[in-house]
This record gives structure tokens, sequence and C-alpha cells, in this order.
């Protein structure tokens, strides 16, 4: 990316498997949850989507610093913040890339809360200085 590009960018939220309601491990009922990923690099955009979903919305959040295998990671590894916004307890979930992935399964609520929280972040940046 040259340089004029790479400076106009701010951060990268990438959104992944954001409409699956999962069981936590180990059992339980479903929550609406999400998974914020990100590296040192994004902790300030990690901690404060964290703070956007406990403002505008009732998700339960999950913090990793440890980035794995998704499209926000060579952002990460340009030194860019990035993050990843992804179901809570996306290990739980059995259907992806099989057979029982199918639209049925799409909870638009968690889709939406997970939305909004990602949108309020870019709203709140809308007054900030040389953004």
């Amino acid at each position: 990316m040259p340089g004029d590009e790479r400076s106009a960018l701010r951060a990268v939220i990438n959104m992944d498997m954001i409409a699956s309601l999962n069981t936590p491990p180990g059992g339980g009922s479903a929550v609406p949850g999400v998974l914020i990923e990100g590296a040192e690099v994004s902790r300030e955009l990690v901690e404060n989507l964290a703070i956007q979903a406990a403002s505008y919305t009732d998700l339960a959040v999950q913090t990793s610093f440890n980035p794995f295998a998704s499209d926000h990671v060579p952002f990460i590894q340009a030194g860019l913040p990035a993050v990843l916004t992804i179901e809570g307890a996306d290990q739980s979930n059995d259907r992806i890339h099989g057979p029982n992935d199918t639209l049925q399964h799409i909870d638009y609520g968690l889709a939406h809360q997970i939305l909004r929280m990602n949108c309020a972040l870019i709203a709140s940046w809308a007054g900030s200085e040389g953004h």
C-alpha cells in the first residue's frame, strides 16, 4: 500500500461470522457475544470497541490479543491497527463450512448488535480532529 494511502487508513475492522449465536464450550445456553481480536498495535481499537459494546449493546465481550488466521492479520503484520469482530464462542460453531451452514441459522439480532458496536465506534470518530 503506498504511503499516502496507508496514512489515510485509521484502522481495519474485519467482520466475520457475525450472525451465529453459539453455545459456549461446556454447554449452557447461548448468550449473544462478540470476540474482538487484535494485537498490541490494535489495543486502543479493541478497548474502544469493548466500550461501544457496553454502551450500545447487551453483548458479552471477549477480547484476544493473539490474532489468528483471518483477514485482519496482514494489516497487523504491516503495523496497522486491525481487529476481527466475530461471534462469541466462535470455536463452538460446528456448522461453519458444512452442510448445516444454512440461512436458517442466521441470528439477525446478533448481527445487528455487532454491527451497532462497530458503527458506534466509527460514529465516535466522526468528530475527531484530523480524521
